[in-house]
Order: C-alpha cells, then structure tokens, then sequence
C-alpha cells in the first residue's frame, strides 16, 4: 500500500513539473529587446549592424522599418512580454544551418498593444568585460553569443480581437455548452471511482485501483473561439482534463479531456464484486 501511495504522490509531481516558466536563450532575448528600443527611438546606428546582410542588400528595407517604427508610439512601454520562444539548433550534420532563435513579444502601451515577432540568427561569440561581476569578486570575462536580425513583424492588436477570445465572449452554442459539461464531469467521474475503490473492503490492491481510476484515454479539445473539435486517439494522461491560454491576448482557450476509461473499469470491477450478506 506504501508502494501505491508513493505512485500516486509521484504522478502528481509530474503533472505540477509540466508548469514551467517561459524563458527565452538570454543573449538572444538581449539582442531582440535592444533592437526593438532600437526602432522605437529611430535609431539607424544600431539597427544597421544588426541587421543581416541579405536583409541590407534589400532595398526596400530602410522604408519596411519606417513603416514599424510608425507603429509605435513616441512614449516608451508599459510592460513588455515574452510570450513565446523557440529556438531551431545547428544539427552537426549540417554546419551551414545557422541556428536561429524566433521571439514573440507583446509591447504594452497607454492605449495600444503591439505583437512583435522577430527572428534573429546566431553568428558567434565573443568575450567581454564586465564589471559588475568584478565588481561581484568573480570572474569578470564571460562569453555571449553573438546575434544578428533576419525579420522583424510588429502588428497593432485590435481590442475586438482580444475580446473575442475571451472565456466569456458571446457566440457560444449549444456545442460549447455540451463540451464544458464533458470536461467538468470527465474529472469527477474519475473522483467518484477513486473514493469507490479507496473505500472497497473487498477490492484487493485498491490503491492501485484508485490510481488507475485517474486514467483517461485519448485527448479530446475544443478551440474555444472557433469551437472547432479535435481528438488525438494515442494518448495515455493522468488527470487529462482542463482548460489552457497562451500568454498572448490573441490566443484563443483551448479546453480538453479525456476518455475515463481508468474510471469506468474501477466502476465495473466495483460492481462486479460480491456483496455482502445483509
């Protein structure tokens, strides 16, 4: 019964391990803040150099940028978000593959919002001089990556957007009703069983019963905004239900759940059991 216990405890573990805290390569998230500052305050002696050379060789790149920089007002933000990261790494197979590094940011302003994607491309490393950690009494040379930009998108973030990708937004139908229904019972359904078995006195290893009442199989979603329905059949959860938003205001809620099959086995074994004399 320990043994149970402690696959219990540990399952849970791992589902709070999946919470993780959104950070991005820090050079890299250096380099895309400085270069956005860099536009906003129409500064060309940084936004040059940093600059790929296929994207200088463009023309129509000096009037691309002044087209963003209009989009920003001459006050500087409020609040600036990471709201995605992804990085693609140089395979060794493939050393002409540079590495590259997209950022997603939300810039926040007195009564604007702006979504800046950029992408930026690694061209090597350096080290410098800092003296804050001489400072610090440590080690004041350290090596940072070295980062030029390939693209740069800044779009104005419309409040209709926003509020149609709220929780509460109108437009939901039956279908969006049945489905919040599905994901609220779908854990309770699983509740029910694991009391059921954690209380059975002739249900030998309940405690592993209980456990495995948690099992659902599959994973049905719903976009919340659109109500499009999808579902992924391979796929084993504990606890796979709930409801997920992206850091950005334009991302949509995404709700989910699983098939209760762990659940409905603990309840048919349970009534499968002999009752007791009365």
């Amino acid at each position: 019964m320990r043994l149970a216990k402690a696959a219990i405890l540990a399952g849970m573990a791992l589902i709070l391990a999946g919470c993780e805290r959104l950070t991005a390569e820090p050079d890299a998230d250096r380099m895309g803040r400085r270069f956005i500052d860099a536009i906003q305050r129409d500064d060309w002696s940084v936004l040059e150099p940093a600059l790929a050379p296929a994207v200088v060789a463009d023309p129509g790149h000096h009037d691309r940028l002044e087209q963003t920089r209009a989009l920003f007002p001459s006050d500087p933000p409020w609040s600036i978000k990471l709201i995605s990261s992804s990085r693609t790494r140089t395979l060794p197979w493939a050393k002409a593959a540079p590495e590259q590094t997209t950022l997603n940011y939300i810039y926040g302003f007195s009564g604007r919002s702006l979504a800046v994607d950029l992408t930026v491309e690694r061209t090597g490393e350096k080290t410098i001089y800092d003296r804050g950690l001489k400072l610090a009494g440590k080690d004041p040379f350290k090596t940072v990556k070295l980062y030029r930009v390939d693209a740069v998108v800044v779009n104005p973030i419309a409040s209709d957007v926003v509020k149609a990708n709220a929780f509460l937004a109108p437009g939901k139908g039956l279908g969006h009703l049945g489905f919040l229904l599905a994901v609220a019972l779908s854990p309770v359904l699983m509740l029910v069983a694991a009391v059921g078995a954690a209380r059975s006195r002739g249900l030998k290893g309940k405690w592993w019963w209980a456990l495995g009442a948690f099992v659902g199989l599959g994973s049905v979603w719903m976009n919340w905004t659109t109500g499009q329905v999808g579902f992924v059949p391979v796929a084993v959860n504990l606890l796979g239900f709930g409801a997920t938003k992206g850091l950005s205001p334009l991302a949509p809620w995404f709700l989910r759940f699983s098939l209760p099959i762990g659940a409905l086995a603990v309840l048919i074994r349970l009534r499968m059991l002999p009752r007791p004399p009365a």
